[in-house]
């Protein structure tokens, strides 16, 4: 009987000091909502059959972009929401895009996307690109890192557009080569 007093005892304690280990710091309290709304996506143009956008970049001489922060080459791009006659994506519902801070592509101290091609094969270095909402005025950059939601547009006719500008934005004196990223997004209604 001592013995297994004993056994119990120990195990208590270890358990008691076990949870002293995970102490807290602090909480992340975190909310959401889900809503009746259901717009289609469209990449890139109306009635596209994906939500998914290309997007060319101009050729840009890489002296252009000599020192970090330079931009150049800005191409512009929508996503459109809904659809005419497209009753679930109620006029006056307010749309917007949140891009996903978990693609992979994403540069977390930038908040820029980094370069997928590799400098070994061909890749241009020092350079990476950085998205803009065009419906914020001015036009501001997006921190695809810590972002929270573009600018909302709110759905009229059943459809929305939402306005982007894509940019090389160099991070050192960028060297000559390719650039190719992508980013996630997903549709915000409210």
């Amino acid at each position: 009987m001592k013995k297994q007093s004993l056994i119990i005892a120990l195990l208590a304690a270890a358990g008691f000091m076990g949870t002293s280990a995970f102490a807290a710091d602090g909480t992340v309290n975190i909310t959401g909502e889900l809503t009746a709304v259901t717009c289609s996506v469209h990449g890139g143009t109306p009635g596209a059959t994906t939500g998914d956008v290309d997007v060319t970049l101009p050729p840009i001489p890489a002296a252009k972009l000599d020192v970090a922060g330079k931009t150049a080459g800005s191409t512009g791009y929508k996503i459109y929401v809904g659809a005419t006659g497209e009753t679930g994506c109620a006029d006056g519902t307010h749309a917007s895009v949140h891009y996903e801070a978990s693609s992979p592509a994403i540069d977390s101290v930038t908040g820029n996307l980094k370069n997928n091609t590799p400098v070994a094969t061909g890749g241009a270095d020092l350079v990476q690109v950085q998205i803009s909402d065009a419906s914020a005025t001015p036009t501001a950059p997006i921190n695809l890192f810590t972002n929270t939601n573009s600018t909302p547009v709110v759905v009229s006719g059943n459809t929305a557009e939402l306005p982007f500008t894509a940019q090389y934005i160099s991070t050192g004196a960028a060297k000559v080569g390719t650039v190719d990223t992508a980013v996630q997004y997903s549709v915000v209604l409210n």
